[in-house]
C-alpha cells in the first residue's frame, strides 16, 4: 500500500498576506481610535474650559500623537499592499514609527512618562493612553517582527528618521519658552535648566538613533519577509516535504 502523500504549505503568499492584511488592519484602527478617544478626552477635560486654545495646541504638540498618526497611515499603506518596497520617504517614515514607538512604550515604564496620575482622567482618557501608549506600539513592533516587510532599512533611513525627534525637540523647546508648558519634566527648562535640558535632548536624539540600528540589524539579520508562506512555511518547510513526496 501506498504511502499517504504529505500535503505541503497551505496555499502560499496568499495566506500569508491574507494574514499581514488582517494585522496591519487592526493596527491601524487601535491607532485611529486611541487618536478619536484622546481627542474626545482633550475635550472633556477640566483644563479645556480654563484655556482650550492652549489646551488644544498641547494635544498637537503631543509627540504620541504624531507617531500614532504616522502608524495609521503606514499600517493602512501595508493594508493596502503588506509586501510593499516604498521609496525613501516610505521607508524614513517606517523607521520613524518603529523607533520611536519604541521609546514611547519604554517611557511609559520610567518617572518621565509626563501623564498625570490616573486618579485624575477620565475613563476617556485612560482608555485612550492604553491603546496610544501600549498596545499601538506593541502592534508595530510585533507586526514588523512577523511580517516585516524585510529588507527595507537603510543606515541612510535611520539617520533620515532623526528628522523626526529633532523637529519635535525644537518646536517643543520653542513652545516652553514662550508658554512655560513642556510635556515632560525632562524637558522643562524652568525646573532643570536650560543645561541639563540641551543634554536630555542630545541623549533622546542617541537613544533614538539606537533604537534605529538596532531595527536596522535586526532587519538585516532576520531575512526576507513576506517570503511567500506563513510564519514556520517557509522554503526549507516547503522543500522538507517535496523531498517526503519523491
Amino acid at each position: 500500500m501506498a504511502e499517504p502523500t504529505l500535503a505541503g504549505p497551505a496555499a502560499g503568499r496568499y495566506n500569508e498576506e491574507t494574514a499581514a492584511r488582517l494585522f496591519h488592519g487592526a493596527t491601524a484602527l487601535m491607532a485611529v481610535l486611541g487618536l478619536v478617544l484622546q481627542i474626545m478626552a482633550t475635550g472633556e477635560s477640566p483644563a479645556q474650559a480654563v484655556a482650550p486654545a492652549h489646551t488644544w495646541w498641547n494635544f498637537l504638540a503631543s509627540a504620541s500623537l504624531h507617531l500614532n498618526a504616522l502608524v495609521f497611515i503606514v499600517s493602512l499603506s501595508l493594508l493596502m499592499e503588506p509586501a510593499r518596497a516604498g521609496g525613501p520617504v516610505w521607508r524614513a517614515v517606517r523607521v520613524i514609527t518603529l523607533a520611536g514607538t519604541s521609546l514611547l512604550l519604554l517611557l511609559q515604564f520610567t518617572p518621565f512618562r509626563g501623564v498625570p496620575a490616573f486618579a485624575a482622567l477620565n475613563p476617556t482618557a485612560v482608555f485612550a493612553d492604553r491603546l496610544l501608549h501600549y498596545a499601538v506600539p506593541i502592534m508595530v513592533i510585533v507586526g514588523w517582527l512577523i511580517f516585516g516587510p524585510r529588507p527595507r532599512i537603510t543606515p541612510l533611513r535611520v539617520l533620515w528618521s532623526l528628522v523626526y525627534p529633532a523637529a519635535w525637540l525644537l518646536g517643543t523647546l520653542i513652545r516652553g519658552a514662550a508658554t512655560s508648558w513642556y510635556p515632560y519634566p525632562l524637558l522643562d527648562v524652568g525646573l532643570a535648566g536650560i543645561g541639563p535640558v540641551l543634554v536630555n535632548s542630545v541623549l533622546v536624539l542617541l537613544l533614538w538613533l539606537g533604537a534605529g540600528f538596532v531595527f536596522l540589524a535586526l532587519d538585516l539579520a532576520m531575512g526576507r519577509e513576506p517570503d511567500g508562506y506563513l510564519p514556520g512555511f517557509g522554503d526549507e518547510a516547503r522543500a522538507e516535504v517535496e523531498d517526503r513526496n519523491l
